[in-house]
């Protein structure tokens, strides 16, 4: 009777051991490839459509300054054999001045676009990592993924999880 109990006792310890280790196996894994995430959500539409408007003004009057360059310069190119030397050394002294002129407003501006842009960036992708988390802890899943952080993996075993933070980002 003791043997049968030890060998039963033992039986039950290593199937027991067995599950434990078949369950610390189990380990869920999700994807999400961001790139297709921030193409496809309405927020960076938005973002650039913002930037456009805000930014506006500012392009125009760099439009309208690279085509004063423009006309002087193709002026300059016609007229320039019937031109005094004096009348040269105007133009030309002109059109330094725009292109300066033109470099100084265009450095600040690039710039402010860019750090506005990031600031908005910042915001969506904030927003994409809080929706990733949800989406993680409300389907158990142990660890979640950037595609371009992979270079393989097996779609059998691991679930992409990018149409799902798509479709719940897109709602927000």
């Amino acid at each position: 009777m003791k043997k049968l109990f030890k060998s039963t006792a033992v039986a039950v310890l290593a199937t027991l051991m067995m599950g434990t280790s078949a369950s610390a196996l189990a380990h869920k894994v999700g994807i999400v490839d961001m790139q297709q995430v921030f193409k496809q959500i309405p927020q960076t539409r938005q973002i650039e459509t913002s930037m456009q408007t805000e930014f506006a003004e500012r392009r125009q009057e760099l439009d309208k300054l690279q085509g004063d360059i423009r006309f002087e310069t193709e002026k300059f190119q016609r007229e320039s054999t019937t031109m005094s030397q004096a009348q040269k050394d105007e133009l030309i002294k002109k059109i330094t001045g725009m292109r300066k002129n033109l470099t100084d407003k265009a450095a600040p501006l690039e710039q402010a676009m860019k750090a506005r842009q990031q600031e908005e960036i910042g915001k969506v992708q904030t927003l994409i990592i809080d929706t990733i988390t949800k989406i993680a802890k409300d389907d158990d899943f142990d660890e979640v993924k950037t595609r371009d952080g992979v270079i393989y993996f097996n779609p059998k075993e691991v679930t992409d999880l990018s149409d799902k933070v798509i479709e719940q980002v897109s709602k927000k």
